[in-house]
């Protein structure tokens, strides 16, 4: 019984690091036709919640093109503005997946880059994007692809792994901790004759 009192303060004490957010979004600047074996250099944004760039320092971001076994990675450079960054790479000819690297965030998945061709980028998923208010926009004449928004408009927070909204596991481990603790509690507020 300890232990299942144990296991469920942990996911409710753990729970505020779920909610804050573990995820990122990576927007392309426009990209050219890419020639085999030719360096090219593209801006990137690496957005938390696909909206506002993360707090601290990232670590290595850049660009990984994998085609089959090979997987060929490139470190970007951080530009002038918030969370802009720059990378250069050559790749021989062939087809390659793209991913954005995003330092301590999981990779996010950009599309597929045919050599000699051009870039076919997936569309984000609209349902890991959060909301985006005024006062989250730190950027000038140089901003990422993001429409600036008129008015703040909240949007429910979505887990990016199953689209579900969080409330629903939130409220499922709020309510398993709290019964967790009530067990634990009770048991210990039990007169010791009692037992």
């Amino acid at each position: 019984m300890r232990i299942l009192a144990l296991m469920c303060a942990f996911l409710l004490i753990s729970t505020p690091t779920a909610v804050a957010g573990g995820w990122a979004v990576t927007y392309l600047d426009p990209v050219p036709s890419i020639q085999p074996s030719v360096a090219h250099t593209v801006g990137y944004w690496v957005l938390q919640h696909g909206t506002h760039p993360a707090s601290g320092d990232l670590g290595k971001t850049g660009l990984r093109f994998q085609s089959g076994a090979d997987a060929r990675s490139f470190v970007g450079v951080a530009l002038g503005e918030p969370a802009h960054y720059a990378v250069t790479f050559a790749l021989p000819a062939g087809t390659y997946e793209v991913f954005g690297v995003q330092g301590w965030f999981e990779e996010h998945p950009l599309g597929t880059l045919t050599v000699p061709g051009t870039l076919l980028v997936k569309p984000v998923d609209p349902q890991v994007v959060q909301g985006l208010d005024d006062a989250g926009w730190p950027w000038q004449e140089i901003a990422p692809p993001l429409a600036k928004p008129a008015s703040p408009a909240p949007a429910a927070a979505v887990s990016p792994s199953s689209g579900k909204p969080l409330p629903v596991w939130l409220a499922g481990l709020v309510v398993l901790g709290a019964a967790g603790l009530f067990f634990l509690l009770r048991r210990r507020l039990r007169p010791s004759g009692r037992r």
